[in-house]
């Protein structure tokens, strides 16, 4: 027999949770089974990047995913949820190169090959903790079948997609307008460009009409582009230049005195600054957008890819950009070319990797053709092929997929994907192909490397050995395939999501899996966003530490819903931590007095709910109670898990779990044990199911005391409750007002700050209404919140120092608190409260006082502020109140 000492009286999960977790692995847990309801559930899982330390958004993730894994696997569906890691092209490469400037080493002066194998290095090193930190975050997914993006198997599927679209004329190479990183030497996406707000100037340049004492005055942050304008446009109907346009047409440009031509175009905004915009192709879209409309030079490059004046710049050759904006200006000044200048907050574009500011330049690149391929997406999204969780989310799904440009795919780095495209030395002729011609002497491969994003777009089916061209399809893809649930964060909708809907549907007419469900980012309890440069962000590993995972896992799942993002706050944290020794400690008190007979009643679950059933006349009305609200928190929590709305069952759970059971039930339990017939069922079938419930949320405490609890075998794959006992709402209603009653006098206790030991008298004053049901719950309610005296009055009492709270319109509960009350530690509590809260006034005054803070900061502040300080006052009040009515004891 196990001795009670298995079970300690606290909570302290660093004794059993790397145990357990071994024991699951060890034990293969989380290897997908042979299904017993014919249904299937897949899960692959978003790829964190190699190189990555695990954050609160991995966290985040992984607890959603685990939840929905456990779930399915103890409905006894063939589950599976399958780990990956991503090569991660820019974070590796910048690392290592990082690495190598320590050891006083360059990319640069390296042969590729070389570069390659340290990167490799680099990974073999590092992948092993992104692993061993998903196993202490809690991660029950399949690690056998762990894949990485540069898996030799899965650079054979990147080839041939690749090749395929290719030959499907859906990817080209082509010279365009792109973003470029100088200090990582590559281009990058729209999305790997993050804008920030600075103070600029706004250059106001003349440009004189040819032959005319006419001008066109144009503004402009860049002045130094303006070296190589190719025109200048206007709006078709704006008045102001009809006669520039019909006469003249030519302006003179500033500087170089070339003449270029003043023309027409939509684009112009008339109400925008000057109504006339500088065109220079080579250095913003829009311009490149419009000089290709009118059949402008478009690749004369002023700037180049690091920075620096081209020869195009004339006198400006080789300045940096900043040194020739100077030295620009002041010759415009010089050649009364400058018609004046003003301040101006510019969004700059900074790489998102190195933090160096982004050029624009024209570049020949490779594309995939988006239009042809996002057409099959739209029209499956209409036919509601796939869902999207929050539909919220729809909407900016939408604004996505039906303005899709092409997409880029080269970057200019080594780690990675490289291109299969191979180039004849003598000839020039390219060719394309999934063959490694690289050994071949007389072809050079293509150096550049795909965007990391096209491989991962191709992760749902390559993971599975999805052959989409044709070849043996595996056992697992034919069991799994399309996934169940795409899980991820919102963040990434354009990202990973749009381009794995856009390959899949391409190369397989299918969707790659059934639902998406979007969460939220997880920020500070501020709201502010995690980040380095705030000192804000939290390591998952020390909540870990300091608390244990399930309390971890519980924050961040009750407070989160998909549709908003979750502001962190330890001390929830903390509060979970609490919540799960009050779980510990009533199994315990289970384990205590049950002692051996668990196992007996047990044995056997659908014996154990007949009897239940058949005896149910039998029970007391609490026995009853608990056992209808359980059924209701079961098919709830079931409802809940298969709608993927974690949250509220989460919440429900917990106010099950701390009020009904634990702070109720139990405490009834001990007044009338010696008075029921079956009460070890009854208990037995609660925590059992209870245990169940809880498991998918907070797996190892929930494992551990299953098995203290000496039930047989393992949790993870038990079965998920179906409980055949039915709902007695007339039952929940009865004792409903009993648990009310119980809940206010708590308050009250609370509220007055009295001695928790000491014990108080109780008035219940109730009409004819559950009186009956009052009077015969006295004991309880008397047992429950520590009164020595619980009395029902028929006249309202009249003593002002009576504690009192409404129940309903007809129930009202009086306590005495002069018993419980310590006189003089309530006096300085209080008085050091007024004392905090009058200077807290104080400040908030000093603050609403000062002209500047008021003139400039934010009216929502300011109001902010203002109604902080009156709840202070309203506070003040309050506890200036409590303070003189001490004196009446």
């Amino acid at each position: 027999m196990t001795n009670i000492l298995e079970l300690p009286k606290k909570y302290f999960p660093a004794n059993f949770e790397l145990e357990i977790y071994k024991k699951w692995e060890e034990n293969d847990k989380f290897k997908p089974t042979k299904s017993k309801t014919w249904d299937n559930y897949y899960v692959p899982m978003p790829p964190p990047n190699v190189t990555w330390v695990l954050h609160l958004g991995h966290a985040i993730m992984i607890t959603l995913e685990d939840i929905m894994t456990r779930y399915h696997r103890m409905k006894w569906d063939s589950t599976v949820w399958i780990p990956w890691t991503d090569h991660a092209w820019i974070s590796t490469q910048n690392v290592v190169e990082k690495k190598l400037d320590k050891e006083w080493k360059s990319r640069v002066n390296m042969w590729r090959e070389k570069f390659l194998d340290e990167c490799w290095d680099w990974t073999k090193k590092h992948s092993w903790i992104i692993q061993n930190q998903f196993r202490r975050m809690w991660a029950s997914c399949d690690w056998s079948k762990e894949r990485f993006t540069l898996d030799e198997e899965l650079n054979k599927r990147v080839k041939k997609a690749f090749v395929d679209l290719y030959e499907k004329w859906l990817i080209y190479k082509w010279e365009y307008m792109v973003n470029y990183s100088p200090k990582l030497q590559t281009v990058l996406s729209d999305q790997e460009v993050i804008y920030k707000e600075e103070k600029w100037k706004l250059y106001y340049i003349t440009y004189f009409v040819t032959w005319s004492d006419n001008e066109v005055v144009v503004a402009t942050t860049r002045p130094e582009t303006m070296l190589w304008d190719v025109a200048v446009a206007v709006h078709p109907k704006d008045k102001r230049y009809k006669k520039i346009l019909k006469w003249w047409k030519k302006l003179i440009l500033p500087i170089l005195n070339r003449e270029i031509p003043l023309i027409a175009d939509e684009m112009v905004d008339m109400n925008f600054w000057t109504w006339a915009v500088k065109i220079t192709p080579a250095h913003d879209l829009n311009d490149f957008e419009l000089a290709k409309r009118h059949n402008l030079p478009l690749n004369e490059v002023v700037i180049d890819k690091n920075g620096t004046m081209t020869e195009k710049a004339g006198i400006f050759e080789w300045l940096d950009f900043m040194s020739a904006r100077q030295n620009v200006v002041e010759l415009l000044k010089s050649k009364w070319n400058l018609h004046h200048m003003e301040d101006y907050t510019n969004r700059v574009g900074y790489c998102e990797r190195s933090g160096c500011k982004v050029e624009t330049i024209i570049s020949k690149q490779w594309f995939v053709k988006i239009a042809p391929i996002a057409e099959k997406v739209i029209a499956w999204y209409k036919n509601k092929d796939f869902e999207i969780i929050p539909k919220r989310f729809n909407k900016i799904f939408e604004d996505w997929i039906f303005n899709l440009r092409d997409w880029c795919i080269s970057r200019q780095l080594w780690w990675g994907h490289q291109i299969p495209v191979f180039y004849n030395n003598e000839t020039g002729e390219m060719v394309v192909t999934e063959e490694d011609l690289s050994k071949n002497p007389n072809y050079t491969q293509d150096p550049d490397v795909l965007d990391t994003w096209f491989s991962s777009a191709l992760w749902p089916f390559s993971i599975l050995d999805y052959d989409m061209w044709g070849w043996k399809q595996s056992d697992m893809v034919k069991q799994f395939y399309p996934a169940s649930v795409l899980e991820t964060g919102h963040d990434i909708i354009f990202f990973w999501v749009i381009r794995m809907l856009l390959f899949w549907y391409e190369f397989t007419w299918q969707t790659p899996f059934e639902k998406i469900y979007l969460h939220g980012l997880v920020k500070d309890k501020n709201g502010r966003k995690m980040s380095k440069s705030l000192w804000n962000g939290i390591d998952p590993l020390d909540m870990i530490e300091k608390y244990g995972t399930d309390p971890l896992r519980l924050t961040l799942t009750i407070w989160n819903t998909p549709w908003n993002d979750l502001k962190f706050d330890e001390g929830n944290v903390e509060s979970n931590m609490i919540f799960m020794n009050k779980l510990w400690n009533a199994c315990r008190f289970v384990h205590t007095n049950l002692w051996g007979n668990i196992k007996k009643i047990w044995n056997d679950f659908e014996k154990l709910e007949k009897t239940i059933i058949d005896n149910y006349d039998k029970l007391l009305i609490s026995e009853k109670r608990i056992l209808s609200r359980l059924k209701y928190l079961s098919d709830l929590v079931t409802d809940s898990m298969e709608n993927y709305n974690f949250a509220e069952s989460g919440q429900e759970l917990l106010t099950f779990t701390k009020n009904e059971f634990c702070d109720y039930y139990i405490e009834d339990f001990k007044l009338t044990k010696n008075t029921s017939k079956f009460w070890e069922e009854v208990i037995v079938y609660v925590i059992n199911t209870l245990l169940k419930l809880w498991h998918p949320y907070i797996p190892f405490i929930t494992e551990e005391l299953y098995s203290k609890l000496w039930f047989e075998n393992y949790l993870i794959d038990s079965e998920w409750p179906k409980l055949k006992i039915k709902r007695d709402e007339e039952v929940e209603k009865e004792k409903q007002v009993i648990i009310d009653l119980i809940k206010e006098i708590r308050k009250l206790r609370i509220e007055n700050n009295l001695i928790p030991s000491n014990t108080i008298k109780v008035q219940i004053y109730v009409r004819s209404k559950n009186l009956e049901t009052i009077t015969n719950s006295l004991d309880i309610i008397s047992w429950i919140v520590k009164s020595e005296e619980t009395i029902i009055v028929d006249k309202k009492p009249k003593d002002k120092n009576l504690a009192y709270s409404i129940i309903k319109a007809w129930i009202e509960v009086y306590v005495d608190t002069s018993n419980a009350l310590d006189l003089d530690k309530e006096t300085d509590r209080l008085q050091l409260s007024i004392d905090d809260t009058k200077e807290y006034i104080l400040k908030l005054d000093k603050k609403l006082l000062n002209e500047s803070f008021v003139r400039n900061a934010p009216v929502s502040l300011v109001r902010e502020e203002m109604e902080k300080k009156e709840q202070a006052k309203h506070k003040l009040e309050k506890l200036e109140e409590k303070l003189n009515n001490l004196g009446t004891y």
